[in-house]
């Protein structure tokens, strides 16, 4: 098994550790901090999010004209354009500092009437950590890239999985004894710093790479720049979907809403990786391609992973709304479940784009992206101008709404006119996913028919036994009535494998 699909496995692992590790690190925040409190922190993480996009998309630039040279065999190349990298990232950084204490003076103003003078106080020094965390990890992105574009996804992965699996545990220790945000993002900054010098190791003394620059070539710095300005772009688009609506409702109804609304974004989030796990790893592998222009073979991953992106998606968002108001009266309590509508309405939208985002990686590694990321700017430019009155008078619903409308727009009309027009198999990709749905059906409508005949007390084992009925309910459906031999010998093969030993 090679390490692109040792990858994914691991990915997914990831993922499923991070989600239960999510499922008692919400609940274990919100023990030790206030409602409000837990509010603030979202509040200010918003802030900085728009801060920590200022990668400016170089780290999927160095993926992909790294894997190229390494394609190549082009040493000096290579080393060039480490060289090149690590020089821009260091301007990085020190604008990431200049930017940030001048957005803290912008933005005060407007929380003047929502936050007291002690909030206030609390959210500067939080502010302050997270900006110094955001500075030194983005150069760390490209350690990161180099990892990625060896295909070194086994190293990467668990390096990730040991910094989730510790950051709680970290946390829980801290916040028993200091029980306020400070000290929750002072251990978030020391975990990402401890991460940063990993990936630092393994790149120097492992990989064996070199930052050396052979000569400032400046028709190429303008090249990855103007290929990085539009992966920047989209990132910018991606902070006013999830993060507008914690900065919309932080000036207009407070910190208490900000904290509901935040729960809804971070299960979308967590909602958005399952998919993103699997496309990711395939970067550097489409930029080989791209490079000997083979879109068949393109195309051809666009079925598969859209295909497995699928089962696993509509897998999680099936389980969300059969299961998601239970699931939040034992996660966050009940002032948390208006949580669930919000949600809800923003899984649905997100559906199409999760299952399609190789297309993203495919368009990157094409050179293709820009016109993705000028149609989303404006897309998210009409999110924001639309949500800000509409969130005055119907609050933090018309949030969702207008968030899920500008994605439906954006991402499943304009952008599959574009994919089609690109050469996709845009027919061939919703003539196999609808019928995946149709597919889909039966084991919801019998999970629904058996909650309305099956009635127990709410509690986590009561819970969990839905869910797992749920699960093997889905599975056996679409092992019967929509997975090809592929899909099947996919699942297959590690049992295969323990059987043999």
């Amino acid at each position: 098994m090679n390490q692109r699909k040792i990858g994914v496995l691991l990915s997914y692992l990831t993922m499923g550790i991070n989600g239960l590790i999510g499922l008692l690190y919400v609940p274990m925040l919100l023990a030790f901090l206030s409602q409000q409190q837990y509010g603030l922190y979202q509040l200010v993480g918003s802030m900085i999010a728009y801060i920590a996009i200022m990668d400016f998309g170089l780290s999927n630039t160095t993926i992909r004209y790294y894997s190229r040279f390494l394609a190549q065999q082009d040493r000096e190349k290579q080393e060039n354009l480490l060289a090149t990298m690590l020089r821009i990232y260091g301007g990085i950084s020190v604008l990431i500092l200049l930017v940030g204490a001048g957005l803290w003076q912008v933005l005060v103003p407007f929380y003047a009437k929502t936050l007291s003078s002690a909030d206030m106080l609390t959210a500067k020094y939080v502010y302050a950590i997270m900006l110094i965390n955001v500075a030194f990890v983005i150069p760390g992105h490209i350690f990161s890239a180099i990892i990625q574009s060896h295909e070194k996804f086994i190293f990467l992965r668990c390096a990730t999985l040991l910094n989730i699996i510790l950051q709680p545990v970290l946390v829980f220790v801290v916040l028993h004894f200091r029980a306020n945000i400070i000290a929750l993002v002072c251990v978030q900054t020391l975990c990402n710093f401890a991460l940063f010098l990993a990936n630092v190791y393994y790149c120097l003394f492992q990989l064996k790479v070199r930052f050396r620059l052979h000569g400032w070539d400046r028709p190429f710095v303008k090249e990855i720049l103007f290929f990085s300005f539009f992966i920047f772009l989209n990132a910018v688009m991606d902070q006013i979907y999830w993060k507008s609506g914690q900065l919309i409702l932080g000036a207009i109804s407070g910190t208490m809403v900000v904290a509901v609304y935040a729960v809804a974004v971070q299960l979308c989030l967590s909602y958005m990786n399952v998919s993103a796990n699997m496309s990711g790893v395939f970067l550097p592998h489409l930029s080989a391609l791209a490079a000997k222009g083979s879109m068949t073979e393109m195309n051809q991953i666009f079925l598969k992973v859209g295909r497995l992106q699928c089962y696993v998606v509509m897998l999680f968002f099936w389980g969300f709304a059969l299961f998601g108001k239970s699931f939040l009266r034992l996660w966050a309590g009940e002032n948390f479940l208006p949580a669930y509508a919000y949600t809800l309405l923003l899984m649905a939208a997100l559906i199409l784009p999760l299952i399609q985002n190789t297309g993203i990686f495919i368009l990157q590694a094409r050179n293709k992206h820009a016109f993705r990321a000028v149609v989303f700017a404006l897309i998210a430019v009409l999110n924001v101008l639309v949500a800000v009155p509409l969130a005055k008078h119907y609050g933090a619903m018309a949030c969702a709404a207008v968030t899920a409308g500008c994605l439906l727009l954006g991402q499943g009309i304009i952008l599959n006119i574009y994919y089609a027009r690109l050469g996709f198999c845009i027919k061939s990709f919703f003539a196999q996913i609808v019928r995946l749905w149709l597919c889909m059906l039966l084991p919801v409508g019998l999970m629904m028919l058996l909650k309305n005949v099956l009635t127990w007390p709410l509690c986590i084992w009561s819970l969990g036994a839905e869910i797992v009925g749920f699960s093997l309910l889905y599975g056996a459906a679409m092992w019967f009535l929509a997975m090809n031999e592929y899909e099947k010998n996919l699942l297959k093969a590690p049992f295969r494998k323990i059987w043999n030993r």
